[in-house]
């Protein structure tokens, strides 16, 4: 039977998919977009593939490029209008678009010279609407090409390269108010460090956690522990970390629901900092490595990603729920 302390960690992370999912998706987060040779921003959305079709954000794509673009929550519809006052609208969940009225399928295949309409959905994703890239190119005729540079896959609309661009990360002379945000907020805060080992005995596990790191227990005598970048309380959290999981052969099991910061919450910021902490506390600093290079870095750690992982005696498995990122640990009193 789970404890109440596990029941409390449930709650959040149910609450959590609801007001504060994880910024970005991070399993399929290796393709850059460039609009007319810009690169646009994350948080804007993030191209992913899907049945080996590539999906690129819609907005981001159709206001840089001077069109108007606007959408409805209630019937989950863009609607895009060209220069040419072409008139185009796409709804979430439907694998066709209206052209001035007529419907249009997003992408077509050829099979043994034949053309056939795919399945290939409109999406929402992140709070983001998507569309397949052939899409973009064929039916709104926007110039769209895609090439690997130095690892990197790029998806170029409008303004073609003319060489090869080599991907490139913000630099600390970035104008991307959440950037600087977040290098604002780091000059006056110093992340805490753990200094003691972990035990087998998960209630003082929590108790350590809380002392040293500024996590919350939520049930003095739990074996859970929870992270609010605001206060040692049960508000707005980031990630919560539970012993008593449930779980049969589970001993450990963190759900991860806020790893990036903005402009108006920077507090967030810490949190990869701190979790690397409960990770160095766990001994398990390669764990935290992958999700690092996954999240943060944006890096395809797909070969890590919903299977078992072998540590020593450890067995780790990292997958991706709805709104969080979760990795759960057996044998982790075993070194």
């Amino acid at each position: 039977m789970m404890n109440k302390a596990k029941h409390v960690i449930m709650s959040f992370l149910l609450l959590g998919t609801l007001f504060f999912p994880l910024s970005h998706s991070w399993a399929q987060s290796s393709i850059l977009l460039y609009v007319n040779n810009k690169a646009v921003p994350t948080k804007e959305g993030v191209p992913f593939v899907s049945n080996s079709v590539t999906y690129v954000p819609l907005k981001a794509v159709v206001t840089r490029m001077g069109d108007k673009y606007s959408y409805s929550s209630k019937t989950l519809t863009a609607t895009v209008t060209l220069k040419n006052k072409t008139k185009i609208q796409v709804q979430a969940g439907k694998t066709y678009a209206k052209v001035n009225g007529k419907a249009r399928y997003l992408v077509w295949t050829t099979k043994k010279g034949v053309k056939y309409p795919t399945s290939d959905k409109a999406r929402i994703k992140n709070n983001v609407f998507y569309v397949p890239a052939p899409f973009v190119r064929d039916v709104m005729k926007y110039p769209l090409s895609t090439k690997t540079t130095s690892g990197k896959t790029v998806v170029y609309v409008g303004k073609q390269p003319k060489t090869t661009a080599k991907p490139t990360t913000p630099s600390s002379k970035t104008t991307d108010p959440d950037e600087l945000a977040k290098q604002e907020f780091l000059k006056t805060w110093t992340p805490p460090k753990i200094k003691s080992k972990m035990t087998n005995d998960p209630v003082k596990n929590a108790r350590i956690l809380a002392d040293e790191l500024g996590l919350y227990q939520p049930d003095p005598d739990g074996a859970a522990a929870i992270f609010n970048p605001f206060a040692q309380s049960s508000g707005a959290w980031a990630f919560a970390v539970c012993e008593d999981t449930g779980i049969e052969g589970v001993d450990l099991e963190i759900g991860i629901n806020q790893w990036f910061g903005n402009r108006w919450n920077p507090e967030f910021y810490k949190t990869p900092y701190v979790l690397k902490e409960v990770f160095k506390f766990y001994e398990l600093p390669e764990v935290y490595d992958i999700l690092y290079r996954g999240i943060e870095k944006k890096e395809n750690v797909d070969d890590k990603v919903g299977k078992w992982l072998t540590f020593g005696k450890r067995k780790v498995l990292i997958f991706e729920g709805k709104s969080q990122v979760f990795v759960q640990v057996k044998n982790l009193y075993q070194r």
